[in-house]
């Protein structure tokens, strides 16, 4: 009688096959993970066993948490790309702190503020605190993510999420290019993140792009009242010593994007600098500036490379506003 079963279900050969396939597959994932434990891939600072400083990446989302627990810094500038143009070079000489560029390109508040956290936990003694507040700080309400998802695994403080991102394409790379900067072959970012985008946006260029982003206004008294991120940020400036100084400038922006007074979007942004001003009272050597106004320095479009990206001659003033108030408080003589 001819059995019905085939040989293939019968062979044992197949299971010591499969079995020494997943045993490959798995040996390879612990080898893999094994090598992101060692490198630490993102210089996050929570694995890693080679001492390599540094990393070379132009993702501003993922390269800020190499340069966020430095220790040769002790001051931070923190914002989305309208914040790019401030030199921290220039506010350390100035100032005699080591400030670091922690921008993230188009990032919203809640993502600044994981940035901001991370920093802090790395730093024991902070020396300043520089934010630029986009018009993303005066939504009434807090917005859905949108876009490309923010990596937060990054900046909390669980060493679980973190291991568990490393096993990715993004990783490895990360890892090799770690590994280079180790070995020689690579040189790492600018260590203090600033990154000109001179070389993006020529000068003597204009595009008509990137129109600020300002909130729907508020319907009411009681809703302009009312801002979510600068809350979020009240909580986190309640944690910080006394003395540490903190300075809030408002980008500017093209003259035609500033409300004009009297309106709905004008009495939004007075509400909303309020609320930022706040946040710097009682504090010494710090300040609340907004250089979103209309004047000579923001009709030129020579001084822009769209509507919300400076050029240099915008940021060495506001650089200059910083410095007095670090220096001033709230009495600096800010020339803009």
């Amino acid at each position: 009688m001819n059995s019905s079963t085939s040989s293939s279900e019968t062979d044992p050969g197949w299971g010591r096959s499969i079995t020494a396939c997943l045993g490959t597959l798995i040996g390879a994932a612990a080898l893999v993970l094994a090598l992101m434990v060692v490198v630490d891939p993102y210089d996050s600072g929570k694995l890693g066993l080679l001492g390599i400083k540094g990393v070379d990446n132009r993702l501003t989302q993922i390269t800020a948490a190499s340069r966020a627990r430095d220790p040769n810094f002790n001051a931070a500038i923190l914002g989305n790309s309208t914040a790019q143009m401030i030199e921290p070079a220039e506010l350390s000489r100035a100032a005699g702190l080591r400030f670091v560029q922690l921008y993230t390109t188009g990032s919203a508040p809640r993502e600044q503020l994981a940035v901001l956290d991370f920093f802090l936990r790395n730093h024991r003694q902070v020396g300043a605190l520089v934010i630029a507040a986009d018009p993303g700080w005066c939504v009434h309400a807090r917005p859905k993510e949108e876009g490309a998802p923010f990596p937060y695994w990054l900046y909390d403080r669980s060493v679980v999420t973190y291991a568990v991102r490393l096993i990715s394409w993004q990783a490895i790379e990360q890892a090799f290019q770690r590994l280079s900067i180790g070995l020689g072959w690579r040189r790492r970012m600018n260590p203090d993140g600033f990154v000109s985008y001179e070389d993006i946006w020529p000068p003597g260029q204009f595009k008509e792009a990137n129109a600020p982003r300002d909130p729907v206004p508020a319907v009411s008294a009681e809703g302009r009242a009312i801002f979510p991120e600068i809350s979020a940020l009240q909580d986190v400036v309640r944690t910080l010593p006394a003395d540490v100084p903190i300075v809030i400038i408002v980008p500017p922006t093209l003259a035609s994007a500033v409300a004009k007074p009297g309106t709905d979007a004008a009495l939004d942004r007075t509400a909303c600098d309020g609320a930022l001003k706040k946040l710097i009272v009682d504090r010494p050597h710090s300040n609340f500036i907004s250089y979103r106004v209309d004047n000579a320095l923001t009709r030129d479009r020579d001084n822009f490379a769209d509507f919300i990206h400076y050029r240099p001659k915008l940021a060495r003033r506001i650089e200059r506003g910083i410095i007095a108030s670090l220096r001033d408080g709230e009495s600096a003589t800010i020339d803009f």
